[in-house]
């Protein structure tokens, strides 16, 4: 299996001199979870609309058939191989003042 990612390298470069940012992204787990669940109020009000509008089974069917590939094994597994091929990626962002260089290391 592959390894994970742990840091993400953020260097903007300007005018200026700005140091660049290192973020663990293991930090970034709990944030999202705590993300998910203040949203989940949202999703469940956004249901409930839905399911009162006249429109309600084609936009159900889909958001059915979308938790479904994402809530399955194979969707787990397919998240969690995309989340650990970014490994090695750097993207190199060049304007004609400033520079932004990311690297997930």
């Amino acid at each position: 299996m592959k390894r994970p990612p742990l840091f993400l390298h953020l260097k903007i470069q300007g005018q200026k001199w700005v140091p660049g940012c290192w973020l663990p992204l293991f930090l970034l787990v709990p944030l999202a979870l705590v993300f998910l669940i203040v949203l989940s109020p949202l999703v469940f009000v956004a249901a409930v609309v839905l399911w009162l509008s006249g429109r309600r089974r084609r936009q159900l069917r889909i958001a059915r058939t979308a938790l479904g590939i994402l809530c399955s094994p194979g969707g787990i597994k397919a998240t969690l191989d995309l989340f650990c091929s970014t490994t090695g990626l750097r993207v190199d962002v060049s304007g004609p003042d400033e520079q932004v260089h990311v690297s997930v290391i």
